[in-house]
């Protein structure tokens, strides 16, 4: 069973924990739910001493009911109550997928001073997305072998469809298909405005961005100029991948966040393999 925390009784947000060491809050993207991103990211951390806090945004998997979730500062609001119960004191981590790269960035924001490092992955940025037509990358015709709603959502994510690709949205990503209230993620699960605009506050710790060329949900041009807003940002862009990118893409990612973590000081656990 998820823990959770509340502001009300129907303002809540459900999270598990896995692992010891720096906190790392894990956010999802809008349609998804914290077992996606639990699914990638366990395998790239390994062995590091990183207790990783996978949350459901309101709206979201177990954060449902959600009507007393109003607007994206009461997301935080959440978050904060979060960060008592499992990062009190002392610095924390931060990583986002789609528009929880947004959120990842508006809880630095919150909190510039405690944050240790963000990874935003195909982050949602404020404003126009610019996003490239979908384009396939690869084809292998495997989504023949799905229902066809599932074919629908695996072809509207994907840009990279082979066995591999269709075995992990088979176990990662279509468990989550589905749970989502849609009224609280129209109010609340928005860029802002958030009363500290991640778009101004200074954030001086390691930050990684990694897009896909061709992510046709929330682009990757200007997911680049963020590194002119984080001093300390390592920002890649992936050739031959869309949206679905640690999906597509898991070695990239991988060692992308390895660089991270060594960036901001977290050891690599002694025999782990990188």
């Amino acid at each position: 069973m998820p823990m959770s925390v509340q502001l009300s009784d129907s303002a809540s947000l459900a999270y598990d924990v896995v692992g010891d060491g720096i906190p790392l809050l894990a956010l999802h993207g809008a349609y998804a739910a914290r077992g996606e991103v639990r699914g990638f990211l366990e395998p790239m951390i390994g062995a590091r001493p990183v207790r990783r806090v996978y949350i459901d945004l309101p709206g979201h998997g177990d954060s449902r009911p959600s009507s007393g979730v109003r607007q994206p500062d009461d997301v935080l609001d959440l978050v904060d109550r979060l960060l008592d119960e499992e990062a009190r004191a002392g610095r924390f981590l931060v990583l986002g997928h789609s528009f929880g790269g947004h959120f990842a960035r508006a809880i630095a924001a919150r909190h510039p001073d405690r944050v240790a490092g963000i990874a935003l992955v195909c982050p949602a940025l404020p404003g126009e997305q610019r996003a490239p037509a979908l384009a396939v990358v690869r084809d292998a015709h495997v989504s023949e072998a799905l229902a066809p709603d599932q074919r629908a959502e695996y072809e509207g994510y994907f840009v990279v469809r082979t066995a591999e690709t269709l075995e992990r949205f088979r176990r990662v990503v279509v468990p989550v298909i589905g749970e989502v209230d849609e009224q609280t993620l129209e109010r609340a699960i928005t860029a802002g405005p958030h009363a500290a605009d991640p778009d101004t506050v200074a954030v001086t710790a390691p930050v990684v961005v990694v897009s896909g060329r061709h992510d046709h949900w929330v682009g990757w041009e200007r997911q680049q100029s963020l590194g002119d807003h984080y001093p300390r940002a390592t920002v890649v862009t992936a050739g031959d991948a869309g949206h679905a990118l640690p999906h597509e893409r898991p070695g990239l990612v991988a060692a992308l966040l390895a660089d991270w973590l060594d960036e901001v000081g977290v050891p690599s656990a002694s025999g782990a393999q990188e």
